[in-house]
């Protein structure tokens, strides 16, 4: 396997919405293909549990740190990270957070890096995009810091309708130094607000990473930092069955996975597909954020099937290292997933290289649809609709050649007012034996669903 890492994102010159939608039979997903391709890159560093935090304190460390005192012990499974680090440490990784503040107006929300050896002076690069919700005002489709953090991904700049003064930002750092702690995030939250990042951090030493949840009170870095030594934070992680202190599994509600905490093996899925349209009107598609569920097996929690990173209908990663919790008393406390979904802060690079060999013009798209529950849209019930929508950016390059916008690729289960139940991601005409490659980047946003199908269709059209 070639493991790329770059940290650079192309920029493209403009943004557009493409929310279109066509009429067509959706397959269920058991016949949908699996998606080609297997996971690589960087290690991900992933800060999502708790989702919604509610007291201040050590969200996330690369390293175990040992807190005393305290009703809450969050422990590292393994803190042996590779890459000629000591334990703990690292030199290249990418890192995603997402998080909602139920702390309090004004709350702090810091990503520190500090050196591996104490008192060193190392220097390093970061490169990507840390939104609040502070700075966007909404949660809306199109607008939360979770859109926001994949559109500037994409386009390499900060995107446009994103305030400052919270703290938002696009990361470009390149041979920046430092010596202590120091913050390449640092997000205003009020309550309720939430707070979205993924930057990509290459360095010329090791560093520890920790992310920090302050109260206004603490709100510095020295402050967080020194919190993060003395107290854990917590909130709500609904996301098992069982005991508190259990693994997360598959329950009555269809709860199959916990959110991600620690340091998973890659941070990318990345592959490529030759497509044949053989009859003008047809629709073929692929397995997209396609994790299936833990299962409970003789007690123990299993990932199934149980390879972390098969070229087929599981994208998932193993964890370095991922936290699982004694609660002591605090019952709503979970564990977190040994096996990331490939899903919040993912990057997809997928490539279709597409025929036409019907026989006749066709118009061919490249679409987007959710499969809540692996189920079709049409079988979701009207109560279960808020949350089963998909918001994201997508670049697209046509035969080489950039396309001047991002589509946004929205959808809903049912379909909305405003969202369609599929979205088109990219479309061309194409003549009797034409082809076209369509390649495709994009990351997976947070408050979004999962899985979702990949779906190539036709249908007859007009010779241009």
């Amino acid at each position: 396997m070639k493991l790329r890492s770059k940290l650079h994102y192309s920029i493209v010159s403009a943004f557009a919405f493409a929310l279109t939608s066509v009429a067509a039979a959706q397959p269920a997903f058991t016949n949908l293909a699996s998606l080609p391709g297997t996971m690589e890159g960087s290690p991900i560093i992933s800060s999502n549990n708790p989702e919604s935090v509610s007291r201040e304190g050590l969200l996330l460390s690369t390293d175990q740190i040992t807190i005393t005192g305290n009703a809450l012990r969050r422990t590292l499974s393994n803190t042996n990270l590779g890459q000629g680090c000591p334990a703990g440490t690292l030199k290249e990784f990418a890192f995603y957070m997402h998080h909602l503040n139920n702390i309090g107006t004004g709350a702090r929300y810091y990503v520190i890096l500090e050196p591996a050896t104490a008192g060193t002076t190392l220097t390093f690069n970061a490169y990507g995009a840390a939104i609040s919700q502070f700075d966007t005002g909404s949660l809306d489709p199109g607008k939360s810091p979770s859109y926001k953090v994949s559109e500037s991904l994409l386009m390499g700049r900060l995107a446009s309708g994103v305030a400052t003064s919270g703290g938002s930002t696009f990361v470009n750092l390149a041979g920046q130094s430092m010596n202590g702690p120091f913050a390449i995030v640092n997000l205003r939250a009020d309550s309720g607000n939430s707070v979205d990042a993924r930057v990509k951090v290459r360095a010329a030493s090791c560093v520890r990473v920790r992310v920090v949840a302050a109260t206004e009170a603490n709100g510095s870095v020295a402050k967080a930092t020194a919190l993060g030594r003395t107290q854990f934070a917590y909130g709500n992680i609904p996301t098992q069955s069982g005991k508190p202190g259990g693994a997360p599994c598959t329950d009555a509600a269809g709860i199959g996975w916990g959110r991600s905490a620690g340091i998973y093996q890659f941070e990318r899925w990345s592959g490529a597909t030759n497509v044949g349209i053989s009859t003008a009107a047809s629709t073929q598609g692929w397995k997209f954020l396609a994790a299936p569920s833990n299962t409970l097996s003789n007690g123990n929690c299993v990932m199934n099937p149980p390879t972390a990173t098969p070229s087929s209908d599981s994208q998932r990663s193993n964890a370095l290292g991922y936290y699982f919790t004694n609660t002591s008393g605090e019952s709503s406390l979970r564990d977190s997933d040994p096996w990331s979904t490939s899903n919040y802060g993912a990057e997809y690079k997928l490539s279709f290289n597409t025929t036409n060999r019907s026989g006749r013009c066709v118009l061919a798209r490249l679409q987007l649809t959710n499969y809540p529950g692996r189920k079709l849209c049409s079988a979701v019930p009207l109560a279960d609709s808020r949350s089963r929508a998909y918001d994201g950016a997508f670049k697209v390059t046509q035969n080489g050649v950039a396309l001047t916008s991002l589509a946004r690729v929205a959808t809903k289960c049912p379909a909305s007012s405003t969202l369609p139940e599929v979205s088109t991601i990219a479309r061309k005409i194409l003549t009797v034996n034409e082809s076209v490659r369509w390649d495709v980047q994009t990351f997976i946003p947070g408050l979004i669903s999962a899985p979702a199908g990949l779906l190539m269709v036709s249908e007859p059209s007009a010779c241009q």
